[in-house]
């Protein structure tokens, strides 16, 4: 009788393992596919136009794969060392659009000044997290997941997911995927960037030769 039961349990071990096995390969999927696509998509920036839409696509995928109910893409202002949300989404996206936040307030300035990737389960009890954009719009923060976009060893922005579906909580494993992404993301901007200070020198080029 021992046996038997030793053998169902193994069974029933066995089925848990493999389920856990099947989801780990499936999440494995959906993430290289993701990738690929975006990809793809960086290659065909050729405006701002297409950046910001590479942006927000990039900001739905992490959404979506980490099952996470908001996100954003806050952007540094170098001149005034600000953090500006310019990609939203959740239920205060509108609002949140064009906020903006002092360099190094809440999580999302702690992870652009300190260049390294965060989760944060509990904020409210983390002497980093700033409640000022849950007191003004009248959200409430669970969890933060948050990672910063570097290119060329500069801290262009942040991208963080907030609330993890179903009361979850983010994972270290998490990061892995978020921060590949946001280093997508940097490219695009460090690629738009250089494209258009490009298109500007040509122009003072073109002016000098008409000048002369």
């Amino acid at each position: 009788m021992s046996t038997l039961r030793f053998v169902q349990q193994e069974n029933a071990r066995l089925k848990e393992e493999n389920e856990v096995l099947r989801e780990e390969n499936l999440a494995l999927r959906r993430y290289i596919g993701a990738l690929e696509e975006l990809h793809w998509v960086t290659q065909k920036i050729v405006s701002e136009e297409n950046l910001i839409n590479l942006l927000d696509q990039i900001l739905r995928n992490a959404m979506g794969l980490l099952k996470a109910q908001g996100g954003s893409l806050l952007i540094r202002d170098e001149e005034t060392n600000e953090l500006g949300f310019v990609v939203v989404h959740g239920d205060i996206g509108k609002a949140l659009q064009g906020y903006r936040l002092k360099g190094d307030e809440g999580i999302a300035g702690w992870v652009a000044t300190h260049r390294k990737a965060l989760v944060v389960n509990n904020p409210r009890q983390d002497r980093r997290f700033s409640p000022q954009v849950d007191e003004v719009f009248g959200f409430f923060t669970r969890s933060i997941l948050c990672v910063p976009m570097i290119t060329r060893n500069k801290v262009i922005g942040v991208i963080q997911l907030i609330n993890k579906q179903n009361g979850d909580e983010f994972a270290e494993a998490d990061v892995a995927l978020l921060s590949i992404l946001g280093h997508v993301a940097a490219t695009a901007l460090e690629q738009i960037n250089l494209q258009l200070e490009a298109e500007e020198v040509a122009r003072e080029i073109k002016k000098i030769q008409i000048t002369v």
